[in-house]
C-alpha cells in the first residue's frame, strides 16, 4: 500500500455546505480514502488516498456524480522507502 494524492480541479465550489458534502460522499462511496481538503478560492479538491482501496478515475467519477464539472487532474504517485 502506498499513499497518493489526486488533486481534482473543479467547477465553482460554494462554501462549507460543498466542503461537508464532498468529504461525506468520498468517505462514504470510496474505500482507501485518507484525507480530503478543499481550496474554496483555486477551486480545487485534493484527495490522499492508498491504492490498493480506490483509484483516480473512481475519484474523479465520484466528484462527477455529485454534479461537479471536473475540468483538470494532477496525481501525485508517493514513493514508500
Amino acid at each position: 500500500m502506498s499513499k497518493n494524492t489526486a488533486c481534482f480541479s473543479v467547477s465553482a465550489l460554494t462554501g462549507a455546505h460543498d466542503a461537508r458534502r464532498i468529504k461525506r460522499e468520498i468517505d462514504r462511496t470510496c474505500d482507501g480514502v485518507l484525507a480530503v481538503s478543499l481550496a474554496h478560492g483555486r477551486n480545487t479538491v485534493t484527495i490522499d488516498f492508498n491504492d490498493t482501496g480506490v483509484t483516480p478515475q473512481k475519484l474523479r467519477d465520484c466528484l462527477t456524480h455529485m454534479g461537479m464539472d471536473v475540468t483538470g487532474a494532477r496525481i501525485r504517485y508517493h514513493s514508500m522507502q
